[in-house]
């Protein structure tokens, strides 16, 4: 069966392989599922770019400098060796572009936790895969929005949240790079639904200058070569989904007198992509790592309360998408294997979302 594989140290290079068989049996405590859906976004392009640093290869290992990107998406029981996990289950979480992949289960309540030592040391929200059944928010019509958008929307959240914690670090305003990309946008539309937000400015490309204006999230939009454009005289905090360290430079060069802190969260423009901050003037750049976070925000509100605010501002986004995003569904390697250069080559539709099937 099919399982794609790139190049740890060139995202340009893929393979095509020949993955992990269906199976007619499996070993106690362990579940085959068969990978069902996933949703591809320029948030898996970060993956890989942070793929060393952060442990994204760890969770689905591949040999000999190749790695496998995890996905967000829906896989279904193919065989169990695990009580109260039988035969047709099907789960949201975070899977390899396979069509097979055998977890460690251990079952709870929403659903169960992926238990295998080595997966033990990684962020724990990438190991908890929850249960596709209504009582858990898993509407019957809503797979596409949550392979896509859901967690891209608890980055953005999160985000909104402790810009709002930290009293929006004293900016009236948030310039957000990358302002095309659905985390930048959701971003955008979690901050507005916080009480009294700054003003919001968009920096993206001039193709994409109509799509970004049309989303009425953003109070102004820039392109990239108008980064001279942005306010000088008022307070900012830069939101950098791009990574681009040529436009990180240019928005601290620019507002530098009055940036009050510079946040990386992605990498969609990969190849410029560095946390290096030498040189540059104002507060030395951050990266946000949604994970931990997350864990600091529950941890905080406990986590019932946590869960319940994530939930309600995701149903009110979710019922936004259908004009936000054309779902495209795709099936095979080949037209995954496009759509994916296209992403790493700067290329993809924000218009668009994509859901593949293997």
């Amino acid at each position: 069966m099919t399982d794609f594989l790139v190049r740890r140290d060139d995202l340009r290079v893929y393979q095509i392989n020949d993955g992990e068989e269906a199976s007619a049996s499996t070993a106690e405590g362990t579940v085959q599922f068969r990978v069902e859906r996933f949703g591809l976004t320029a948030n898996n392009v970060t993956y890989a770019v942070f793929g060393d640093s952060y442990g994204y290869w760890q969770f689905f290992p591949a040999p000999g400098g190749w790695g496998r990107i995890p996905v967000w998406g829906f896989g279904a029981v193919s065989v169990s060796g695990v009580d109260g996990i039988v035969p047709g289950d099907r789960f949201y979480g975070y899977w390899p572009m396979s069509s097979y992949v055998t977890l460690r289960a251990s079952p709870n309540r929403a659903g169960f936790v992926e238990s295998s030592a080595a997966r033990a040391p990684l962020p724990s929200v990438y190991n908890h895969y929850l249960r596709a059944v209504p009582e858990a928010g898993f509407e019957p019509g809503q797979d596409d929005a949550n392979m896509i958008m859901r967690p891209l929307f608890t980055t953005a959240w999160l985000i909104a949240d402790q810009l709002a914690a930290n009293g929006w670090h004293g900016a009236e305003a948030v310039i957000l790079a990358s302002a095309s990309s659905k985390t930048a946008y959701a971003t955008a539309w979690a901050i507005r639904e916080q009480d009294d937000p700054p003003t919001l400015i968009g920096l993206t490309a001039a193709a994409n200058v109509e799509f970004t204006e049309g989303l009425g999230v953003y109070h102004d939009v820039l392109t990239y070569d108008n980064i001279g454009a942005l306010p000088a005289d008022r307070a900012v905090v830069l939101i950098d989904m791009a990574g681009n360290a040529d436009v990180r430079r240019k928005v601290h060069e620019i507002t530098h007198h009055v940036l009050q802190a510079s946040i990386m969260v992605g990498a969609t423009h990969w190849e410029g992509a560095t946390l290096a901050a030498d040189g540059l003037p104002g507060p030395k750049p951050v990266f946000f790592f949604a994970p931990t976070v997350a864990d600091e925000r529950a941890a905080a509100l406990g986590p019932a309360v946590f869960a319940q605010r994530i939930g309600v501002a995701w149903v009110a986004f979710a019922d936004r998408i259908p004009e936000l995003l054309e779902i495209e569904h795709a099936t095979g390697a080949d037209a995954l294997a496009t759509a994916y250069a296209g992403f790493v080559e700067g290329k993809a539709d924000p218009r668009k979302g994509l859901v593949f099937t293997l």
